[in-house]
């Protein structure tokens, strides 16, 4: 399995709303560092990503009710870097846009790290 098969995993079970398999995806030590709070944002580790990840589906529910899109890029790899652009919008104007860049170490996601412009 590639790096990019992992972070594909990730965000399928993400999309299919199941928390516990996408969490899974991640290294028993990963940490996810959310482009949230004060510079260079909050470190999540995995005890607390189910609860954090719980929180995006229901944001990305709410969006989905009124109209909002988000959109992934491809998924590019580069060593045990994966790289993935997201854009969310409505109506055609960009309300937010990331980067995400994971750090893949074997077969587990070891850090997501979000990179954001609003």
């Amino acid at each position: 399995m590639s790096n990019k098969d992992v972070v594909a995993g990730f965000f399928a079970a993400g999309e299919a709303d199941d928390v516990a398999a996408a969490i899974a995806h991640f290294a028993e030590d990963g940490v996810w560092i959310a482009a949230e709070g004060p510079e260079p944002g909050t470190t999540y580790r995995k005890p607390a990503m189910s609860e954090l990840l719980t929180k995006l589906i229901t944001v990305r529910k709410e969006y989905e009710a009124k109209g909002v899109k988000i959109a992934y890029g491809d998924l590019v790899e580069a060593g045990d870097k994966v790289y993935l652009e997201i854009v969310i919008s409505l109506d055609g104007k960009v309300l937010d846009r990331s980067v995400d860049v994971f750090t893949v170490v074997d077969g587990r996601i070891a850090v997501k790290d979000v990179y954001r412009k609003a």
